[in-house]
Order: C-alpha cells, then sequence, then structure tokens
C-alpha cells in the first residue's frame, strides 16, 4: 500500500476536550532509540491487552487518541504521551489511568494515510517539515495528538496545536 499524505495542513478551532488513558513519559531522543523507545510498548499493549475497556462511556468508543502534552519545553525536552479516549468529564478515571483536560486550541491538521505505524511516522516527518520551513504559525507545545478512528484503519489525523 502506498502511504499518501495530504498535501496541506487544515487550520481548525476545536473546543476542549477530557482525554482518560495510560501515561507514559519521555523524549523524541529515547524513541529514536529501539532500547529505550517507550511509545512503542505501551501501543502494543493497549491493542492486544484492550487496556482501555475501563475507560467509562467513552464519548466515541471507535475513536483512539494519543495525546502528547505536559511538554517540559518543546520537541527535544521530555513530554507524556496519553493513549486514552475522549469523556464526557474526569469525575470517573480508573486505577492506573490518568487524566488530562484539553484546552480550546486553534490546530492544524495533518492527515496521513497507509500502513501503520508507518504512515503516522511519515506524518510526524511531515509535521516537523512544515514547522521548520514556516514563519507563520508556531507549535504551541501544549496538547498535540493523534486521533484514530477503527473505522479507517488505514488512515491517522495529526492535530498540532499552534498559536
Amino acid at each position: 500500500m502506498t502511504d499518501v499524505l495530504k498535501p496541506e495542513p487544515r487550520l481548525v478551532s476545536l473546543y476542549g476536550m477530557y482525554i482518560v488513558g495510560f501515561e507514559v513519559r519521555t523524549t523524541n531522543r529515547d524513541e529514536m532509540n529501539a532500547r529505550t523507545a517507550r511509545i512503542p510498548a505501551l501501543w502494543q499493549r493497549i491493542r492486544e491487552e484492550n487496556l482501555l475497556a475501563p475507560v467509562m462511556e467513552p464519548k466515541q468508543p471507535a475513536i483512539t487518541l494519543g495525546a502528547y502534552t505536559r511538554y517540559q519545553s518543546d520537541d527535544k525536552g521530555p513530554y507524556s504521551l496519553i493513549i486514552g479516549s475522549e469523556v464526557e468529564g474526569l469525575d470517573r478515571i480508573p486505577p492506573g489511568m490518568v487524566g488530562i483536560t484539553v484546552l480550546a486550541q486553534e490546530y492544524l491538521i495533518f492527515t496521513a494515510t497507509g500502513e501503520m505505524p508507518a504512515a503516522v511516522s511519515e506524518g510526524w516527518k511531515e509535521v516537523w517539515k512544515y514547522f521548520s520551513e514556516t514563519t507563520v504559525l508556531k507549535r504551541a507545545y501544549t496538547t498535540d495528538f493523534e486521533r484514530y478512528d477503527s473505522a479507517r484503519p488505514a488512515e491517522v489525523e495529526i492535530h498540532i496545536a499552534v498559536r
């Protein structure tokens, strides 16, 4: 299957949301090394062990989110990835999980299609390329997220918070 990336991201304003899921703290440097990478193992556990089943009343059960948040600084510093589901509120967080509030913000949405996880990796390469070449919009480093829809398993939307 050929990977396809839509050429231009689209700018949208999104309402805030709540996400409940599992958290891992990491850096991009650690993720570039198979021995220190934490993200692939968490995604594998989410898929194989159905770890999100205890999330109470997800707003859209077919949607899984990977939220990059709690940035120490920018893409060079530590951050958290929370893989989870959107929920109505943070009053019912299952044991072992965390909840975050994603504030209303403007996002650039990049869409990548193809075989996963290669398509999401290519999508992030386009994100980094876009922000290295543009001076108009800057990354906000608040919360960015990937949106996966089980009805479209070969597609991911990468939402980048901008200012």
